[in-house]
Parts: C-alpha cells; sequence; structure tokens
C-alpha cells in the first residue's frame, strides 16, 4: 500500500487557531491604524478650519473703522459703527461680530460673524457681508446678486461650536457693552476672538464633559459627548478704530 502523508486532528486545530488569531491580529491593527489616521485627519481639518477662519477675521478687524479720507456724508450714512458685540446671540451661546469699514468715497461695507444652528442641532461660523448698511443695503453672498435671492451667509467653519469676542482698552481691560452708536466703540484697542471647533467624527472612547467659554450674561454651558473640541485665539489690534 502507498503511504499518505496527511495532517492530524491535532495538527489541524493548532493550524485553525493560529490562524483565527493572526486574523485577529490584523483585524486589530487594522482598526488600531484606522482610528489613529481618522483622528490624524480630524485634527489636521479642524487646525486649518480654526486657523484659516481665524486670519479672515482678523483681516476684517484690522479694517474696522476705516475711514476713506474722500468719504462724503452727503450718502445718508452716519459714521457711528465700527465694531459691535452682541452676546449670547440667535440662541446659540456664542457672539455675533459686527464690522464695519468704508471700501470706496461712497461705499461702506458691513461684515457679521455668527453661528447658525442647522436641522439637526449642529452648529457652523457663517460670514455676511452687506454693501452699504444704511443707506441702500445690498448682501453680497448672493446666487443672484440683482434680486437679493438666495442670499444665505456663506459657511466658514462646519463645525464650529462656540464663537466668543472680548474687546480689551489700551490698558487691557476689558471693554463691555460695544454696541453701534456707543462711546465704548472708540475705547476698544484690541479684539480677542475664540472659535471652538469640533471633530467631524466621534475619537474618544468615552463622553467627556467640554465647558463652552462664555463672558457674557448668557454664562458657560458644557456639552457632553465623545466629539474631541480645540479652540483657537487670536487677538487683533484694531488699528483703524484706536485713530477714530
Amino acid at each position: 500500500m502507498r503511504k499518505t502523508n496527511a495532517f492530524s486532528l491535532i495538527e489541524a486545530l493548532v493550524a485553525t487557531v493560529i490562524g483565527a488569531i493572526s486574523i485577529l491580529a490584523i483585524t486589530y491593527s487594522y482598526i488600531f491604524f484606522n482610528n489613529t489616521y481618522q483622528k490624524i485627519t480630524d485634527k489636521a481639518k479642524m487646525s486649518q478650519a480654526g486657523r484659516a477662519s481665524l486670519q479672515m477675521i482678523a483681516k476684517d478687524l484690522r479694517n474696522a473703522g476705516y475711514k476713506n479720507i474722500n468719504y462724503e456724508d452727503a450718502t445718508g450714512q452716519t459714521w457711528d459703527r465700527w465694531i459691535e458685540k452682541i452676546d449670547a446671540h440667535g440662541g446659540t451661546k456664542g457672539d455675533k461680530l459686527r464690522i464695519w469699514y468704508n471700501t470706496s468715497a461712497r461705499d461702506r461695507l458691513e461684515i457679521q460673524y455668527f453661528l447658525k444652528t442647522d436641522n439637526s442641532g449642529e452648529t457652523y461660523l457663517v460670514r455676511e457681508s452687506i454693501e452699504n448698511p444704511v443707506r441702500n443695503p445690498m448682501k453680497m453672498n448672493c446666487q443672484r446678486f440683482d434680486t437679493q435671492k438666495n442670499c444665505e451667509p456663506i459657511t466658514i467653519v462646519s463645525k464650529a461650536t462656540d464663537f466668543q469676542i472680548f474687546f480689551n482698552d489700551q490698558n487691557g481691560n476689558r471693554v463691555n457693552n460695544v454696541t453701534v452708536g456707543s462711546d465704548n466703540q472708540s475705547k476698544v484697542h484690541t479684539a480677542e476672538v475664540y472659535i471652538t471647533v469640533r471633530s467631524p467624527n466621534e475619537l474618544l472612547k468615552n463622553p467627556i464633559s467640554f465647558e463652552m467659554l462664555n463672558g457674557g450674561t448668557a454664562g458657560n454651558f458644557t456639552k457632553r459627548d465623545k466629539y474631541l473640541r480645540e479652540t483657537f485665539y487670536i487677538s487683533v489690534y484694531l488699528r483703524n478704530v484706536v485713530k477714530l
């Protein structure tokens, strides 16, 4: 009789166990590296969104209060508004920042930054621009500028969960009640901007509590979930406002 080589039952069981362990190890490694990659990607997106939006806001703040030397008061626009902060705007607990400056001898621009809420309850940071807000307001961010249709503000941070503004005088003290027509506008030397951005995906194993910053009347409030959050900050010197 010809002798046939074959695996014994014990050898087959050992091979099956080793194979199962190898598959589990590969699966675990895939999950681990995929989660690590997701965290790195989400953190990069958060950082890019936060820093890019701060640069945009800083540029507008540096223009706040700019008055063209040939500005014509006959346009009907009173020069009583440069910057304004509205606390806890629209029920989001985030601030609303309003900025005004000249773009020509006859034209002024109003810029607004604030949080909006979508149908799912998520908040996002938007920028709205209005040309000649007092005399003949025309929103700039429209699909059809001539008919003022589809004038939704432009989203600049899709996962923004908090937006806070603080104004300081030349000594670094807080300046409150900075509103249109208020003398407090001229007291402002610097503006501090805080934007909190959350990760697109849940990156934490267990829920954690995150306290939203709010220095106004709304008070601080807490969110508890598995999202990663990071707050970005910039301080801007209002070079045109201090000259007014």
